[in-house]
């Protein structure tokens, strides 16, 4: 195990260019912190690299280990108190055989990290088999999003795309509509897409228009509408 005790060490400094969406991008690797998160990135085959203040056991050999100080995982890390140990993944790769696909979350420009997150985290949680971002999407590889998922990004399927490709599913659209019918309502269908939409603006109007279906969850009139991760419970229970 190499230890680094330098903060501008190159591979420090790499890691911390992760904290940054261009750099995620340009090579395809993220970073997660903490124990738990790390076990669940060594199970998924994903982790390359690891930085951390204390002993590790039964790490694949392949994946390199630096032992370093607490200042230099403060430099990487991007939570206020890190566990001391932050490691560095790939980007999962997925199979887009969207025909294989049965029940499909479908977010529409959904912006806010710990929504993305919970709703990652809940989609797995009633075993839906895939989410699709839109383009305008937060980045699903955000810290804030990977810790909302609590690890739901290791195994939930993600994809970025148009809601067009889904058109011969039942396109189940979450909106404040004219249009909408409650959910009890709904026509429920085993092969379907649920769309929520934007936290300010909800779904755009090309949305709508690729709507079968447009629903809304019945509320008290005290409350003009419900926080987009909560609503994508209830309707991905209902529905799943």
């Amino acid at each position: 195990m190499e230890f680094i005790q330098s903060k501008t060490n190159p591979k420090v400094k790499f890691a911390v260019s992760l904290n940054e969406k261009k750099y995620r991008l340009a090579n395809r690797m993220f970073l997660i912190e903490g124990a738990k998160m790390l076990e669940m990135g060594l199970k998924a085959n994903l982790v390359n690299t690891i930085f951390t203040t204390k002993e590790l056991k039964n790490v694949d050999s392949a994946v390199k280990i630096y032992k370093v100080t607490d200042e230099i995982i403060d430099k990487i890390s991007s939570e206020k108190n890190p566990e001391g140990i932050v490691a560095i993944c790939d980007f999962p790769k997925w199979e887009n055989d969207y025909s294989k696909l049965k029940k499909i979350v479908y977010l529409d420009d959904i912006n806010d990290p710990g929504n993305m997150g919970t709703i990652i985290r809940t989609a797995l949680a009633f075993e839906y088999d895939a989410i699709v971002l839109s383009k305008n999407c937060v980045d699903i590889f955000n810290s804030k999003v990977i810790s909302a998922s609590r690890g739901g990004i290791f195994i939930e399927p993600i994809f970025t795309d148009d809601l067009e490709k889904f058109k011969n599913k039942d396109i189940i659209v979450s909106a404040l509509s004219d249009k909408a019918i409650s959910l009890n309502d709904v026509k429920k269908s085993d092969n379907f897409v649920l769309v929520l939409g934007n936290e300010a603006h909800g779904v755009s109007e090309n949305t709508l228009a690729l709507a079968n279906q447009v629903v809304k969850i019945d509320i008290s009139e005290s409350i003009d509408s419900l926080n987009v991760a909560i609503a994508g419970g209830i309707l991905m229970n209902y529905l799943k």
